[in-house]
């Protein structure tokens, strides 16, 4: 009996070691959850820890290999942890230097947290507008012009800012021995129109807003896979070029750029496909005419309104195939008073729409849809 009883106590011991080995333990440098999926930005990575989350930044600009690393924290600062920025959250207040950003804050319905804009004339949403007409939202100014002093009166909870080159390290850093908490921004730099959407994550992180970004995410791809399916059986795909020449060059979007994936998923075949480009490439004005005569459409001609404006520019325009048949579409159908495209804006978070006005264009048999960004010039 007493082997037995023994052998039983053992059994017992055993038994509740194994089951503390399966507890699993509560420790801040273990994942323990990973609701932020990213599924096509390249541009940033979230981490999502018990008690706080790790945004990597990849690449903060075109050519630099720089990342920072963001530590958004619920209630105390982690310990042991390295970081370019801690910021508890939610954040309350936010500055914006791009409207970009504005248009993602917008989706998600918490423009109310916006103090501080970067060319808040440009604005195009009503309710951001309402805003900075009672001076609830205060003008900053650009990169190179910023209101220091009003930023730091304004004390927001971070200040959203962006770079373009080495140059933008001035601003940035000014901003950070201000003791301002600064996050970059590089949504500009994605090559696939939803990865560009997909920044809606990056931002609502810092507001605790995970699921309604997903949500609204999950909607835009749908309805972009969706649009994919209306396209994907088309055998002919006419040709089309884009953009307007300045000072002899002429600015073009790369072939491994967003607007060239755009093109390919309305069913349109861009001409400037022998390059490996991700934003932009500059062409003599005389090569892009020889190029772009024989071309179906023409987009995106900057500011010009109409077919007569295009000609008086360059009489040579006129012989354009293009031209000839008034197949000209421009992206700015909604400009306010100000020069101000809500294209630039919102089209960023609604890449869904903005690929509906090209099939609309390209192949207007396919869907029931009234142009929404595009017009066409007369």
């Amino acid at each position: 009996m007493r082997i037995q009883f023994l052998f039983f106590v053992f059994t017992l011991v055993i038994t509740a070691c194994q089951s503390e080995v399966k507890k699993p333990l509560k420790n801040d440098n273990v994942v323990v959850k990973l609701d932020n999926k990213i599924k096509y930005a390249k541009g940033f990575d979230i981490e999502q820890f018990e008690t706080y989350k790790i945004i990597t930044l990849n690449n903060s600009w075109v050519g630099s290999e720089t990342s920072y690393k963001y530590v958004l924290y619920n209630n105390e600062k982690p310990k042991e942890i390295e970081a370019d920025v801690f910021i508890k959250t939610p954040i309350k207040t936010i500055a914006c230097m791009s409207l970009t950003h504005i248009a993602f804050i917008q989706e998600l319905k918490l423009e109310k947290s916006v103090v501080a804009i970067s060319g808040c004339n440009y604005v195009s949403n009503l309710k951001t507008k309402k805003r900075i007409e009672s001076g609830e939202i205060t003008e900053i100014g650009s990169e190179q012009s910023l209101n220091y002093e009003m930023l730091v009166d304004k004390n927001p909870s971070l200040v959203m800012a962006y770079g373009i080159n080495e140059q933008s390290n001035g601003y940035i850093n000014k901003l950070k021995e201000l003791r301002l908490r600064v996050v970059l921004n590089a949504e500009y730099m994605e090559t696939h129109p939803l990865g560009k959407a997909e920044w809606i994550k990056f931002i609502a992180a810092f507001y605790n807003e995970e699921k309604k970004a997903d949500s609204i995410f999950n909607q835009i791809e749908n309805e972009y896979l969706g649009l994919l399916e209306v396209t994907k059986n088309i055998n002919q795909k006419p040709t089309v070029f884009t953009g307007m020449p300045w000072n002899g060059a002429w600015y073009i979007a790369g072939a491994k750029s967003f607007q060239a994936q755009l093109f390919k998923d309305a069913g349109a075949q861009y001409l400037w496909l022998d390059n490996n480009e991700k934003s932009s490439l500059v062409k003599a004005k005389e090569i892009v005419i020889d190029e772009a005569y024989d071309v179906d459409f023409w987009l995106n001609q900057n500011s010009y309104n109409s077919i007569s404006s295009i000609i008086a520019f360059d009489n040579k325009f006129k012989g354009f195939k293009a031209v000839k048949e008034e197949q000209l579409f421009n992206n700015n159908k909604r400009v306010n008073l100000n020069s101000g495209n809500d294209y630039w804006e919102s089209g960023v978070v609604n890449p869904q729409m903005v690929l509906k006005d090209l099939i609309k264009i390209f192949h207007p048999q396919l869907i029931e849809h009234e142009l929404y960004y595009y017009q066409k010039l007369e």
